[in-house]
């Protein structure tokens, strides 16, 4: 490699390092949703309402990520709550997804069977 290609590959990733720290990271928004159930609650509505959050989870396209799990029972937490956390690169993109005809539709399955309902959203801070 002669000179010039060194120099200028060099000024290349000098380039790209500058811009890359100097852009700010990203953030992005967290919606955390928790389900307790009644105690009666079917197994098989319960199902339904986990494969109703993680299908919108997956498939509407403004939401970018999706975990889910059930807490465990302990001192702190007496009741099975099932815990849905979905990520939006926005607000815009939440209000979005609470405004399609999918949340619309789910927000009502199981709603006799569900004894309470928690929901908070957080930026995160990397």
């Amino acid at each position: 490699m002669n000179t010039k290609s060194i120099l200028l590959v060099s000024g290349i990733v000098c380039s790209l390092t500058l811009s890359y720290a100097q852009t700010p990271p990203q953030k992005v928004l967290r919606h955390v949703v928790t389900v307790t159930f009644k105690p009666t609650a079917p197994a098989a509505v319960i199902k339904a309402v986990d494969a109703s959050f993680k299908n919108l989870g997956t498939k509407l396209k403004m939401t970018r990520g999706y975990e889910w799990g059930i807490a465990p029972m302990d001192a702190r937490n007496k009741d099975i709550r099932h815990v849905y956390i979905t990520t939006f690169a926005s607000e815009k993109d939440l209000q979005a997804y609470g405004a399609s005809p999918e949340h619309q539709k789910h927000i009502k399955l199981g709603a006799s069977e569900i004894a309470g309902v928690q929901a908070v959203d957080f930026l995160v801070e990397k």
